[in-house]
């Protein structure tokens, strides 16, 4: 299976500063480990280093790891329009994911 983040990307993200854990793990698999807790992921459709058709299969995988740590509802996925951004709508649904969760 294809790897969703190549080599050339590991410095994208804090998911992958665990030394070595890209190695051994994938994206789908490091959000995974946290399962049953929430998650909620917010990508762009239009942003290059984190293609839609990548994070759209991240997301059945994921969807499906959550529905196996009975937790269906704790995983979320939201894409929006544009390239890769935190704009304010995204704020307002994170914010609004953190109210539900972390209250």
């Amino acid at each position: 299976m294809e790897r969703f983040l190549p080599q050339r990307e590991l410095r994208a993200t804090w998911l992958v500063y665990a030394p070595r854990l890209p190695e051994l793990l994938d994206f789908p698999e490091i959000l995974g480990l946290r399962a049953p807790l929430p998650a909620l992921v917010l990508p762009t459709t239009e942003d290059p280093l984190f293609t839609r058709s990548e994070t759209e299969r991240a997301g059945r995988i994921l969807a499906k790891v959550y529905v196996k740590a009975g937790a269906a509802d704790a995983f979320q996925i939201s894409f929006f329009p544009g390239p890769h951004k935190f704009d304010l709508p995204m704020q307002e649904q994170a914010f609004a994911w953190m109210k539900r969760w972390l209250a």
